[in-house]
């Protein structure tokens, strides 16, 4: 049977009670249905009483008469609509009209994606609390995390270096640190272009990684808000026979038999020299080189992708003098030069050689002599690993065939005969 209803009119608002027939107990009896809105969602309050009822549907009607604002008048769900939308601009502290505006428009820009599940990739990709965390702190994480990794101990020692200066010069926390900071301190760094660079390379690497941990939000710097140095390229140089066999005397002050007492327990610079100057090798892959990839009996030096900084392998064949020089220093295994700060040393090595050192010139040395030896620019690449074009462009340094034979004829036996040939003249 179809519920009957009686509708109750106030103020122009109509309110029905829905009459209904219950049966409980064996016995009938009648219910009064009032309907009523709240927060939008239509319910039901029962009677007893048609009096009481009615009382209900006046006290509703009363409620939600029209309301004049202006020319605008809102009535029935209208005005329940309004109340809910009003009370949650106030419980956000913003107004009706700027909350529906901004709703709106990122409506139009999220297009099917609501605007509640934008809020929640946005909060779990920016967290809104950063747990404290100081420039030092991070960088400490940061290197952890790197060793834990395996990476190589020069680069762990190059980090170690430069972001130990970054954290000293910013005892805060790192959240606290702008884009105009980290320029402010990398122009006023006493250094050229190249190491600025690297400086600019190794924070950004940090701010990236604590990024990812959740130390700063994603996004928070951007990198091309922080300026690179423009890398000026200097002429290449190299040095004379002369040189090197000056720097070799003064790396290796006495010989007794070939044979280098001083050398059998630490190494110092000699190494370095020899496989700079007669092999070719890179000042950072030489710190990496070890004595178990240099073979004297095949004749070739293994230098693997992890040690140079391409990932191409190669092998450098050991020129005869250079196996010479190999056999005064070398051991059995371990780093073939373990000297602590290279760049002090070879500058105090320079010193007492009366010789001017010169920017990475033990390699460029090396492919200008080679190159002029083997009249082979492809060959001299392969060895020095780099492509042909940059040997041209940049390495090759004109040489003749005859200096050429000079450079790679230095030997200890040589040199040690120029040093004994000037004691006896004076």
């Amino acid at each position: 049977m179809k519920a009957k209803h009686i509708a109750v009119k106030d103020n122009g608002v109509s309110v029905r009670i829905y009459v209904r027939e219950r049966t409980k107990g064996g016995s009938t009896y009648t219910q009064y249905d009032v309907v009523d809105y709240v927060d939008g969602v239509r319910k039901f309050i029962s009677f007893a009483d048609e009096g009481r009822a009615r009382a209900k549907a006046h006290e509703i009607a009363a409620r939600i008469a029209p309301v004049e604002f202006g020319v605008i008048k809102l009535t029935g769900d209208e005005r329940t609509v309004y109340e809910t939308a009003a009370g949650a601009a106030r419980d956000v502290g913003v107004r009706l009209d700027i909350c529906a505006i901004e709703y709106a428009d990122a409506k139009r820009r999220l297009g099917p994606i609501t605007v509640a599940e934008a809020v929640a990739f946005y909060l779990k990709q920016n967290p809104t609390t950063l747990p404290p965390m100081t420039v030092e702190q991070a960088k400490d994480l940061f290197l952890k995390a790197k060793t834990q990794d395996k990476v190589s101990a020069v680069y762990l020692k190059d980090l170690d270096f430069r972001l130990g200066k970054f954290a000293e010069a910013f005892n805060v926390q790192l959240a606290a640190v702008t884009a105009g900071d980290l320029n402010e301190f990398l122009r006023g760094l006493d250094c050229g272009s190249r190491s600025r660079n690297n400086y600019r390379l190794a924070i950004t690497t940090l701010i990236r990684f604590s990024e990812r941990a959740g130390y700063l939000h994603k996004g928070s710097f951007d990198a091309d808000a922080i300026g690179r140095a423009k890398e000026v390229h200097e002429e290449i140089q190299i040095f004379s026979p002369q040189e090197i066999s000056k720097l070799l005397l003064a790396a290796k002050p006495s010989l007794t038999n070939g044979v280098n007492r001083r050398y059998a327990e630490g190494q110092g610079l000699l190494p370095l020299l020899i496989l700079g100057a007669f092999a070719g090798l890179r000042s950072a892959e030489i710190e990496r080189q070890k004595w178990e990839d240099v073979s004297l009996d095949r004749g070739f030096i293994r230098v693997t992708g992890v040690k140079g900084n391409t990932a191409q392998k190669r092998l450098v064949p050991i020129s005869d003098n250079l196996k010479q020089w190999l056999m005064t220093c070398r051991r059995d295994a371990g780093l073939v030069c373990n000297i602590a700060r290279t760049p002090d040393a070879i500058r105090r090595l320079a010193t007492r050689a009366g010789i001017t050192w010169k920017h990475n010139a033990l390699r460029h040395s090396f492919i200008s002599y080679r190159c002029a030896e083997t009249q082979d620019i492809a060959k001299t690449s392969f060895e020095a690993g780099n492509s042909p074009k940059m040997i041209h462009r940049h390495y090759r340094e004109l040489v003749t065939p005859e200096q050429a034979a000079e450079w790679f004829a230095i030997t200890p036996a040589n040199v040690f005969a120029q040093s004994v040939a000037k004691v006896q003249a004076a």
